[in-house]
């Protein structure tokens, strides 16, 4: 099996905004070129959420190429080769609409979206999340790192390769029921969901997410009022939510004078400066400030403190 896999990170709610690519080279199944890019945006405008999501700062990417001298030393690795990615609308629409923003030319290529087999393959799991699918798979990742996301991304396709025993994408497409897009001067057509026509895989989830619940600390927030800002890596928010109350502890949607505990996917607020923190962090602070006793956690000390006895 021969592919390109991609992930964009970008930098705001634009399409055309990319700070990061992360690109992986397969052939014959084997991973033979890792490939990474900061990207300056032509708007240096950063949203908090964002930031919150990757870590990629303003001034990380100052001095960085912008995204059409980019291109040019990445170029290659599109035209007429097989590009997979997870969520593929997202980051081939980030593909078109900054190569539309330089007015470059558009490559011509097949795609596939490895979020889109998953649902087929993998339908007994929760969903079909990048991170569900390769824990389910026992593969561990730095997720929302782009050259993280796309060697995981590699990873989900290599394992319905195997499964099916084919190395044949036209034929994975049409076994798994998802449609191969294109992309050309002239457009581009979606990898779309189809009805699978293949027995489901038979494998079933491993056990370790029961195992992991066994080992929290079912009073770790006890008397707490938490209150999360930007979304996790390692579950969804409302999995969060779920997960502070089963823990004994309560859920803010706002931060106020109650809110004890402030959960954020920041890894250190202190690197962050006023303007680049959601609404909800800048009030935390000024609260803090003023003396109220406000815990901020990342997603790391977020999980460490689950388990806390």
């Amino acid at each position: 099996m021969n592919f390109v896999a991609i992930d964009f990170e970008t930098a705001n709610e634009k399409r055309n905004s990319p700070c990061s690519i992360g690109i992986v080279v397969v052939k014959n199944g084997e991973i033979i070129e890792k490939v990474h890019h900061l990207i300056k945006p032509k708007e240096m405008r950063f949203m908090p959420i964002n930031i919150g999501i990757h870590g990629i700062r303003p001034r990380m990417v100052q001095n960085e190429l912008e995204f059409d001298k980019v291109w040019e030393k990445i170029k290659h690795y599109f035209n007429n080769n097989l590009v997979i990615a997870h969520n593929a609308s997202f980051d081939i629409s980030v593909l078109r609409n900054t190569l539309e923003l330089y007015k470059i030319e558009m490559p011509s290529f097949q795609y596939i979206c490895t979020m889109k087999l998953s649902r087929n393959f993998y339908s007994n799991l929760d969903n079909a999340r990048l991170n569900t699918v390769n824990n389910f798979l026992g593969y561990q990742f730095k997720h929302h790192d782009a050259l993280a996301d796309a060697i995981a991304c590699g990873n989900i396709l290599l394992n319905i390769c195997e499964e099916l025993n084919s190395k044949d994408i036209n034929e994975i497409s049409k076994l798994v029921g998802v449609t191969l897009g294109s992309v050309n001067e002239n457009g581009y057509n979606p990898s779309r969901l189809k009805g699978r026509v293949f027995e489901k895989s038979n494998r079933q989830p491993s056990r370790q997410n029961e195992k992991v619940m066994e080992s929290f600390n079912f009073t770790a927030f006890e008397d707490e009022v938490v209150v999360f800002t930007g979304g996790l890596a390692s579950m969804t928010r409302d999995e969060a939510i779920r997960l502070v109350r089963k823990l004994s502890g309560t859920v803010g949607s706002s931060v106020t004078k109650k809110t004890t505990c402030i959960v954020t996917n920041t890894k250190d607020i202190k690197d962050l400066h006023r303007e680049e923190m959601s609404n909800k962090l800048n009030k935390a602070v000024d609260l803090k400030k003023k003396g109220q006793k406000i815990k901020f956690l990342n997603e790391e000390a977020f999980l460490k403190k689950c388990k806390e006895k």
